[in-house]
């Protein structure tokens, strides 16, 4: 069979075809072996060929395939397929592109906030006590009862993840804990905590009856870039700082992790920021 005469008719070889479609031959032998693609005409020469048609045939698998369908799946349904059966083919491949959109915008706000989050780190500066207005935000939070030791916090860390999990809620951010400032700071190693909280990205926020809303305010913060020890210390120069200044501190301190084990090789390195919301004294 003439090559000429197959091209004017809009035939292409298996290469011609292969580059049309972006992909190498060995991909069109292996559809064509397991029955998803065949040639459209087999020349006498063993030449295979195809139309300019099966680009559209060929596009629909490819789309498939990037959905993860398996090419079982595909030949099953290319051996009973029909326009019905089709119809229901691409709606169900419709919304599962739907449920891959939502994971992909999740991703990304992630990776959006944890970007802001490991840049304010590195430019935070040690003990350095700043105003800060922040809007409306939203938090999960869980009670804490226990120690200061890891062997009672590590547990209830676990807890609550395992409580935001249940309520299908999962934060870019690192849980954070509430440090009550009706404690004794002053040469104390150590501090308690009251509860651990996620911050919650505000558009998933309305879809749980256990976020937390707490409304804009203003609060005094300070960063430690050498880990947890000197929090104490720093918890109580906030303390200090916001009576000097003339405010009326709340009842809680928020501790956050800037930098931590994805970018510190250990706890001595961590960046820390305590947040402690205040009002002026009237």
């Amino acid at each position: 069979m003439d090559q000429k005469k197959k091209h004017n008719k809009g035939y292409f070889t298996t290469g011609e075809f292969a580059k049309l479609c972006g992909i190498n031959k060995q991909t069109l032998f292996h559809y064509d072996r397991i029955g998803i693609l065949k040639p459209e005409l087999t020349g006498n020469n063993g030449y295979r060929y195809y139309s300019y048609l099966q680009l559209d045939s060929y596009n629909t698998i490819a789309m498939l395939k990037e959905l993860d369908m398996p090419l079982s799946d595909i030949k099953k349904y290319l051996n009973t397929r029909n326009p019905h059966r089709f119809l229901q083919l691409l709606e169900q491949q419709e919304k599962e592109v739907e449920e891959k959109i939502a994971e992909l915008q999740w991703l990304k706000t992630f990776i959006k906030e944890r970007i802001h989050i490991t840049m304010e780190g590195i430019a935070a500066s040690h003990q350095t006590i700043q105003l800060e207005h922040r809007a409306q935000e939203y938090y999960i939070i869980t009670e804490y009862s226990g120690g200061s030791s890891d062997r009672d916090i590590y547990p209830a860390l676990a807890e609550h993840l395992m409580f935001c999990h249940q309520d299908q809620m999962y934060s870019p951010y690192a849980i954070g804990g509430l440090i009550p400032v009706a404690q004794d700071f002053l040469g104390n190693n150590d501090y308690e905590y009251s509860h651990f909280y996620s911050r919650v990205p505000p558009a998933d926020a309305p879809d749980s009856q256990h976020v937390t809303c707490i409304e804009p305010g203003s609060y005094l913060v300070a960063f430690s870039t050498e880990g947890y020890e000197s929090l104490p210390s720093l918890c109580q120069n906030l303390l200090d700082y916001a009576d000097a200044h003339g405010y009326r501190p709340g009842s809680h301190l928020f501790e956050d992790a800037l930098l931590d084990d994805m970018s510190c090789f250990d706890f001595d390195h961590y960046t820390i920021k305590l947040s402690l919301p205040v009002c002026k004294k009237q």
